[in-house]
């Protein structure tokens, strides 16, 4: 078994800003303030448009809305994100910050998920969103 997870990165878009490296940084990022369970041994990132966003959460979510940010964990081997390009440009816009910032953001986010973070409600929240900038902190 692998030391470390292995990252995959798989893009169906164009998105220049996700990177193998970008990805990299936020892993090292996160491994800082979090333990990451011995048994995983792959997360893998895609990248999608939003019509297959859309897709996924309404098949996985049942909600038939473009999402950011989709998370599946593997069970103790890691994980899967889902990262949709065209919504991450759209809220940086909003947000007033860097594309990158907010894929940073997105990419912690789903890893939190996968780990078993939640924000649903209000007592996960305040956990996960605070965990979230003290590990963009290091990003």
């Amino acid at each position: 078994m692998p030391t470390k997870p292995v990252i995959e990165l798989s893009k169906h878009v164009s998105a220049p800003l996700i990177t193998t490296q970008s990805l990299q940084r936020v892993w090292r990022a996160l491994r800082r303030l979090i333990t990451i369970p011995k048994s995983w041994c792959q997360v893998s990132v895609v990248v999608v448009n939003d019509t297959e966003m859309k897709r996924l959460n309404q098949q996985y979510r049942h909600q038939s809305t473009v999402t950011d940010v989709l998370s599946f964990p593997y069970g103790e081997d890691g994980g899967e994100i889902v990262l949709c390009y065209p919504q991450a440009k759209r809220q940086a816009a909003v947000k007033q910050v860097s594309l990158q910032r907010e894929l940073d953001w997105l990419t912690v986010h789903g890893l939190l998920h996968i780990l078993g973070y939640d924000h649903e409600r209000m007592a996960d929240a305040q956990v996960m969103r605070p965990l979230e900038q003290a590990i963009l902190a290091y990003v």
